[in-house]
């Protein structure tokens, strides 16, 4: 009867146990591949890197509730470093997209160069 007790008790710890997902690193590139987003969990850093030299900026954007962007707008080869300092254990989602810089953080977005993903921060 005791070992039966025993059982139910580790059954019952086992299935109220949580795991804490792991936070990992990202990489993420724009639809037509102009734009990339380096993800760094431990830290909260995005690195947002313009991949070609078509004319567009790349934007680096995640979202927390709020939709945030980061443009980079010094042409190919060149990456903007963002640290953005969020909550411990969230997930949340980075997108890479191309946009023409209008003068407002959403004027200009190329919506149709979007890709995002889910990831954890630490």
């Amino acid at each position: 009867m005791q070992i039966a007790f025993i059982g139910a008790i580790a059954t019952a710890v086992a299935a109220t146990t949580t795991t804490t997902a792991v936070a990992e690193d990202a990489e993420i590139y724009s639809f037509n591949g102009g734009a990339r987003v380096h993800w760094v969990a431990y830290g909260d850093d995005m690195y947002i890197t313009d991949e070609v030299a078509n004319g567009h900026s790349a934007v680096g954007t995640y979202q927390l509730g709020t939709q945030y962007f980061y443009w980079n707008r010094e042409g190919k080869g060149f990456t903007r470093y963002v640290n953005l300092n969020l909550p411990e254990h969230v997930t949340f989602s980075i997108g890479a997209l191309e946009g023409d810089w209008e003068g407002t953080a959403t004027g200009g977005l190329l919506w149709s160069t979007i890709t995002t993903k889910d990831v954890s921060s630490t």
